[in-house]
């Protein structure tokens, strides 16, 4: 019983650790490169230009991760989805990214900089997911062996899964989430303090969304909302 429950444990994150590491370093590659091109040459001068997964991705970061998935997947056995766990552990504040380093202020066109760095990043994010959606249609199934098909499809169908949750988070006009250069870009300069005000208790913003009775339902139904949106449209270009 216990070695069937490390084989799942090893299949699911098989699977869970291409899909991340592909998804972050595109994300973090996209943020960079708009980053750059909105006139912040930060990111690039730190070497985030780039789609080598280890600018990005914090190795021990993601063993500890690892470790947590493993141990919590084991206690909590039938009553957590491990997909879910993985992304409860990271939303909670654990890191296997190296965040993008981005000052903002160096944007020529500060308004619309905070704009399109708001929108272009979930865009490039369903841009992914649509990709894979298309490598999912037209995988040459008759070209390799069943069960190497069955990884690749259920690795393509998480980078799509992901990178539309993923994508339709960056839309949330709060902190910690990076939709919330939304409300900068709304606010007038001298009111900006209160987008400083929400980050600096981003923390317990998350924690409320995403814990407490009835407005963690109100959130995740709109997430799931959104999601849904999000994902037919993306088929109906695909299908």
């Amino acid at each position: 019983m216990f070695d069937n429950k490390i084989l799942e444990l090893f299949s699911v994150l098989a699977i869970i650790f291409p899909a991340f590491l592909l998804i972050f370093t595109f994300r973090g590659f996209f943020k960079a490169l708009i980053a750059n091109v909105l006139g912040d040459s930060t990111a690039s001068d730190n070497g985030f230009l780039s789609l080598n997964p280890f600018v990005h991705i914090d190795i021990v970061g993601f063993l500890s991760i690892l470790f947590v998935v493993f141990f919590l997947g084991g206690l909590l056995s039938g009553y957590v989805p491990l997909v879910l766990l993985f992304l409860v552990i990271i939303l909670v504040g654990a890191r296997f990214t190296i965040p993008v380093p981005i000052n903002e202020n160096n944007f020529k066109y500060y308004k619309l900089g905070l704009l399109f760095m708001t929108i272009l990043v979930p865009v490039l994010s369903f841009l992914i997911a649509l990709i894979f959606m298309y490598c999912i249609k037209y995988f040459p199934i008759s070209l390799v062996p069943k069960y190497v098909y069955t990884s690749f499809i259920d690795i393509f169908k998480t980078i799509m899964e992901f990178s539309i949750f993923f994508g339709v988070l960056d839309l949330i006009p709060l902190p910690p989430f990076d939709g919330g250069r939304i409300i900068k870009f709304l606010l007038p300069i001298k009111y900006e303090w209160v987008y400083y005000w929400l980050e600096k208790y981003s923390f317990f913003i998350f924690l409320i969304v995403f814990f407490m009775p009835v407005v963690s339902n109100y959130f995740f139904g709109m997430v799931h909302i959104l999601t849904f949106f999000v994902k037919y449209f993306l088929t109906i270009l695909v299908f």
